[in-house]
């Protein structure tokens, strides 16, 4: 088993740490160590930054969804673990059905702040009830809203925040995704600009993502012998060869191509070694 290169840099975890996060942290570290990865093999991996997985693997900042599955994605295993953690652990970062007590604690959560100032109002617009109704409901019904309104807009504000669809700036654009893997890189925003079916039955689209303005093929299902090439203007052709079948329900995609203009982008699908020929469709079609 390979020593973790960087395994002398590692902190320990913040005891105010939510216990999900914790957990999701732990299972992150464990899996980068299974491999033997430091911190720069991971931000070549994932074209996410050397002190950004720092922050992330210290327990110093949360890790976004797409972070988790990237790192899962570069050793290949423990995804659908990982995303449930972070789904328990999205949930008590942002307060939103976990409760923020410290690791190890069992005393139970503090009381909210303020409670005693509103409960005294409450009492003191119950006293006249009996003499003035529906001036006390009037009161009443205004306190509720003051209490209601800005709870509901700190609750939006941070399930946007918090969201993993929330808008990223792109890791990569242009000639600067090339060569990159597009499930590693955050480019999710992709759309598929043009479909073919090869005559053997292989589905192809070529799928480009605005943000990055970079593209590349997806072809299924896959065989053995087949090759994809994806080629355009001002950007260097992207192939990829593969003999056997894909773990990803036989799922295949080229490395990324930069796209300036979409409806320039050129696939060419080539069945096998033995069987000469091409099929080939570009994004204008």
């Amino acid at each position: 088993m390979r020593v973790p290169r960087n395994s002398g840099r590692r902190q320990t975890l913040p005891q105010n740490m939510p216990g999900a996060w914790a957990r999701l942290v732990t299972e992150l570290r464990a899996l980068k160590d299974r491999r033997g990865l430091n911190l720069a093999d991971l931000a070549s991996a994932t074209a996410i930054s050397k002190s950004s997985w720092e922050r992330y693997l210290n327990g110093k900042q949360f890790p976004p969804l797409y972070a988790v599955q990237a790192l899962c994605q570069v050793v290949k295993e423990g995804e659908t673990e990982c995303v449930g953690l972070w789904k328990l652990a999205d949930a008590a970062w942002g307060r939103r059905g976990h409760s923020l007590t410290p690791r190890g604690s069992t005393s139970s959560p503090e009381q909210p702040k303020g409670r005693g100032v509103w409960h005294a109002l409450l009492l003191a617009a119950s006293r006249p009830v009996n003499s003035h109704p529906k001036t006390t409901a009037a009161v009443v019904a205004l306190i509720c809203a003051a209490m209601l309104v800005p709870a509901a807009l700190i609750h939006a504000a941070r399930t946007s925040a918090a969201s993993p669809s929330a808008m990223r700036p792109p890791v990569c654009r242009l000639q600067a995704c090339e060569g990159r893997n597009p499930r590693t890189t955050a480019c999710e925003d992709p759309v598929t600009l043009a479909k073919h079916t090869a005559a053997d039955g292989t589905r192809l689209e070529i799928r480009v993502s605005p943000s990055c303005r970079a593209g590349w093929i997806r072809a299924w299902p896959t065989h053995a012998g087949f090759r994809l090439e994806i080629s355009g203007p001002q950007a260097h052709a992207q192939r990829t060869a593969d003999t056997g079948r894909s773990a990803d329900q036989q799922l295949i995609t080229t490395k990324m191509i930069a796209a300036p203009s979409p409806s320039h982008l050129r696939a060419c699908y080539y069945p096998a070694r033995s069987a000469p020929g091409e099929e080939c469709f570009s994004g204008g079609d």
